[in-house]
């Protein structure tokens, strides 16, 4: 049976009336006064619904589940041999030509990667900590990469481990607008590098690339004018949240929810000051955090296509790297498979890749950033599920 879980968010003269809280939390984060490491803290939620709010049918999520299953493999079986012409063994050769040293090299950019990434989420979240970092980004990898829509089951996992370590859903609700903005501008600021790469190499471009970073650039613009007006301007946030508020009212009556106008209004402007605030103090540690998650994982793409052989200059593979995550934005299938593929490996062989080469590189690169998330996040899971699990039974036994 789904639960609904309604957040409110008090005035801030209820704010100002609550005492403080001398004592840390079993989060790690010291919760102070009015801040959290120097960040403001939130002491009540606003109202949003939890992940885990959203009516299950289990049914039709099997239809969806299977299609999309479906749907993937018809497009790693069928369409991405023929989008590269090449045959499955000359994929396969390509493949043995990958030594174990450069494996080795493979999987520490894979890692560092993700260590990288780590800054980007306890940036978003003063007081999380790198382990705790990184459990999240794996643990929800691991369940988003698993269904279609995935994305929204790896939330609610997040959601209930930021909940067990003592933070109010208000900064799960911050935390998650941050990071998933971060990593929308980086998508999209993507094809507007490569292009410019492309120019200053004197390398091939198409009008399909030309159009694709044209915009890019458009939304991206978008982006960001909306996000300066929205949190250097409170009362124009007062605006678009007037705006907003009908739009997520019909959205929710469509769903059989029927959320009140002025609390959705209220809600939009308390994630707005938590957002403004975790901008103002650590948008620099996320910036960085997130630039240097995407020059490695465009580096590992570039290792992968170096050990099955397709050697290609700097800019080429910078521009499947732009592809690859402008395609990973189509959420039909787990973790976009079959259509970041095909789009990657075509975008490279029209810069002059091998077709054999690119496509035992490109699924190479996939095997890191998609599939092993699944097996390593799984396992993460597991074990964090038995401490939690270990650690309950103690404080029980303690209590008793």
């Amino acid at each position: 049976m789904a639960t609904t879980s309604t957040i409110r968010c008090p005035s801030a003269a209820a704010r100002a009336s609550v005492p403080p809280v001398s004592r840390a939390s079993s989060s790690g984060c010291a919760w102070k006064d009015t801040s959290v490491n120097d960040t403001v803290a939130v002491l009540q939620p606003p109202v949003l619904e939890t992940p885990l709010a959203a009516q299950r049918r289990p049914g039709r999520h099997a239809v969806r589940a299977v299609g999309a299953v479906a749907l993937a493999g018809v497009l790693l079986g069928y369409v991405f041999p023929r989008v590269v012409g090449s045959t499955v063994t000359d994929v396969r050769a390509a493949f043995g030509a990958v030594s174990s040293r450069e494996a080795a090299v493979l999987v520490l950019l894979w890692a560092a990667g993700l260590l990288t990434h780590s800054f980007v989420l306890t940036g978003a979240l003063p007081g999380l900590t790198r382990r705790r970092a990184l459990t999240l980004n794996l643990t929800g990898s691991a369940v988003a990469n698993t269904m279609p829509f995935g994305g929204a089951a790896g939330m609610s996992l997040n959601y209930l481990m930021i909940r067990t370590w003592g933070v109010e859903s208000s900064g799960f609700a911050a935390f998650t607008l941050v990071t998933n903005v971060w990593v929308v501008l980086l998508k999209l600021a993507m094809p507007v590098l490569a292009l410019a790469a492309l120019w200053s190499t004197g390398g091939p471009v198409s009008a399909a690339t030309r159009w694709t970073a044209v915009a890019s650039m458009g939304a991206l613009l978008v982006v960001l004018v909306l996000l300066a007006v929205g949190l250097a301007s409170r009362r124009a946030a007062e605006r678009a949240a007037h705006v907003v508020a009908p739009v997520v009212v019909g959205i929710g009556r469509v769903v059989r929810r029927h959320p009140d106008p002025a609390r959705v209004s209220a809600s939009i402007l308390d994630c707005r000051d938590l957002v403004a605030d975790v901008l103002k103090r650590r948008w620099g540690q996320m910036s960085l955090g997130m630039l240097g998650y995407g020059l490695l994982q465009a580096v590992l793409l570039w290792a992968c296509l170096h050990a099955v052989g397709a050697d290609l200059a700097p800019a080429a593979v910078l521009a499947g790297f732009a592809v690859d995550r402008v395609m990973t934005l189509v959420v039909i299938t787990p973790g976009a498979v079959g259509f970041a593929e095909a789009g990657t490996a075509a975008a490279l062989i029209a810069l002059g890749g091998s077709p054999a080469a690119v496509a035992a590189g490109v699924l190479l690169y996939r095997g890191f950033t998609f599939a092993l998330e699944i097996p390593v996040g799984g396992t993460w899971l597991a074990g964090w599920l038995f401490w939690r699990r270990r650690a309950t039974r103690a404080a029980s036994g303690t209590a008793a």
